[in-house]
């Protein structure tokens, strides 16, 4: 089966696709998101895209793929932080950051005419902040003085003062820190436009694929600073990134908020992390921290400043209180349950009356370490496995030919294998010779021995039969091991809770990963439990888009905050019933 080629302007980013997918499934699978409120049903109908060359108008949701097809993204229908930002806040889109600036055109003639003139402006205190950068003396604001303050609850403070009218420039950005990947946002903090966004590995993996690594290598001083460096140098070139396609200098970004896991944070602020590694695993703070951006090394403004949101506990960091923010699972009267997938898996389940948390050591597999042929989402990674024709149809990232699978690609693997008898429910390669009647010949011929254990091959090298990307009996186990400590810990929660599966009337599924996975997979393995489909919501990356929000608007910071004392933590390994539930998680079987 010929695989279908979309290019998607105005950005000409192209993906391969398998005919017959949706072009708002193949906009997903290209990194797009779609304003697509009523999830795909065509109800709504605000999923508007236009085919070019021709100006036809259709509805990605329901236009089906069976050519090569160049397709235009209306501004409108792009998705962004704003439809996450509606719900989260009851429709609030309102930018209100705590900087701010104020333009004199006559320059005060002292620091305390300046403060007096902007109280009565402001009708608020204003006091200097505490790390306020003035300049002694006011060579050069012959053409006026910009003044620039952080707002706060009751007063204001004025931390700098700028030569000139620099009120057009006034930038934020706010960071997802995960474990495997950072993602950095550049927001005008006049209007709250998300100008920029760019991602990067997380350099610290080169010293752990994983938070107990990072803890055990920051166990001296001289680990726990290179780890932390290493992470702002990165940082500090993804701003220098961002202001470049936006055509601003760094001294033009006044904050970034960042959240992660409570290790990404501790290893960000230069915490220490020997409490994390061992029980009761107890973090150094929880607290949110204000403070200089120059301080830790980020180059921004002089006077910037670096804001990170609460902890829950020692394994359920900001990232989470993040997630649960754009959601809005504090405003819901019914049972929601939010599962964030990455290399450690956060959930939150509850209402606005009660919300519980929990992490689970997934592990790095679902994205694509400790894989053989395993990769992030990138050029020539395997990002959707189908059964066509007696045969495996693929779609790869890019234009290339296959060289490794993601995250998506191995769920949907795993889900053909089962459906196919290849794996058991115990996560076994059946006997081949027990295959050979029940396989269409070109699924039998996939089947070979790789280095003494079973494996299934995906992809060819080109015109040979020479393995290019095959998955191993080591491979299917690690999948076993990551979604069942998923399933395990959504079951532990919905215990504690007291509700029932049917209960729940939506299920977030968040995360740049979990926004790839096909539903009907990622059931099949067990890797969400078995509810209607349409109860699943994909939210994309909700911790950047929380983290976002809590730069944007002074309200949903304090919202933030609540949050993070609200949600209670479980800790799964304490609960009596976690390694019975575990171990039975780990069948492939859908959980009900």
């Amino acid at each position: 089966m010929k695989s279908c080629t979309i290019t998607f302007l105005p950005d000409r980013q192209t993906v391969r696709v398998h005919p017959g997918i949706t072009l708002l499934e193949a906009a997903v699978q290209a990194g797009f998101s779609i304003y697509s409120p009523c999830q795909g049903t065509g109800v709504c109908r605000k999923c508007r895209v236009v085919l070019e060359p021709y100006g036809k108008e259709v509805l990605s949701c329901q236009y089906y793929v069976y050519e090569d097809l160049t397709v235009r993204i209306p501004p409108e229908s792009r998705g962004d932080v704003s439809q996450i930002l509606e719900r989260g806040i009851q429709g609030e889109k309102t930018a209100d950051p705590r900087f701010r600036k104020l333009f004199f055109p006559s320059s005060p003639a002292s620091t305390a005419q300046l403060l007096e003139q902007l109280s009565s402006f402001l009708d608020l205190p204003v006091c200097v902040h505490p790390d306020a950068c003035l300049p002694e003396n006011r060579g050069g604001f012959e053409n006026g003085t910009t003044a620039v303050l952080t707002v706060e609850e009751e007063t204001c403070r004025l931390l700098y003062l700028e030569p000139g009218d620099t009120t057009d420039l006034l930038y934020g950005a706010a960071a997802d820190i995960g474990t495997t990947t950072l993602v950095l946002y550049l927001l005008d903090l006049k209007n709250g436009q998300i100008c920029q966004t760019v991602s990067a590995a997380n350099p610290q993996i080169q010293y752990g694929d994983d938070v107990i690594s990072r803890i055990v290598y920051a166990q001296t001083p001289e680990g726990l600073q290179r780890l932390g460096r290493c992470l702002i140098e990165k940082l500090n070139e993804m701003i220098a990134c961002l202001c470049r396609k936006q055509g601003i200098v760094p001294e033009n970004i006044y904050e970034i908020t960042a959240v992660g896991n409570t290790t990404m944070n501790h290893l960000l602020l230069q915490y220490p992390v020997q409490s994390l590694g061992q029980a009761p695993y107890k973090p150094y703070s929880l607290a949110c921290s204000d403070q200089s951006a120059a301080k830790t090394g980020l180059q921004i403004h002089p006077a910037g400043r670096l804001y990170t949101v609460e902890n829950i506990a020692g394994f359920v960091g900001s990232d989470t209180v993040a997630a649960a923010l754009a959601a809005g699972m504090d405003t819901l009267e019914s049972i929601s349950l939010l599962v964030d997938i990455g290399t450690n898996g956060e959930i939150v389940l509850g209402n606005k009356n009660r919300l519980l948390a929990a992490s689970c050591a997934a592990g790095p597999a679902l994205e694509g370490a400790r894989i053989l042929y395993g990769s992030r989402a990138e050029n020539g990674a395997i990002q959707r496995v189908l059964l066509a024709e007696g045969d495996i149809v693929l779609d790869t990232i890019g234009t290339g030919s296959p060289r490794s699978i993601c995250g998506s690609g191995l769920i949907d693997a795993a889900a053909v294998m089962l459906q196919t008898g290849i794996l058991d429910p115990s996560g076994a390669f059946a006997p081949f010779q027990n295959l050979r009647e029940k396989l269409s010949p070109a699924l039998f011929e996939r089947l070979i021995r790789f280095e003494n254990q079973p494996a299934f091959v995906l992809a060819w090298k080109n015109g040979t039969r020479q393995p290019a990307v095959l998955l191993t009996q080591k491979d299917i186990r690690e999948v076993q091991l990551a979604k069942a400590a998923i399933s395990a810990g959504i079951a532990i929660l919905l215990r504690k809770m007291g509700v029932k599966l049917e209960e729940i009337e939506t299920l977030f599924l968040a995360g740049a990963f979990g926004n790839y996975i096909q539903k009907t997979s990622a059931i099949q393995i067990g890797l969400l439990p078995s509810i209607s489909l349409d109860k699943i919501r994909f939210i994309g990356n909700a911790a950047g888009a929380g983290a976002q929000m809590i730069l944007l608007n002074r309200k949903c910071r304090r919202t933030a905050s609540r949050l993070a004392q609200k949600i209670e933590y479980i800790e799964l390994a304490r609960q009596p019933e976690f390694q019975d539930i575990y171990s039975d998680s780990m069948r492939f079987e859908e959980r009900r």
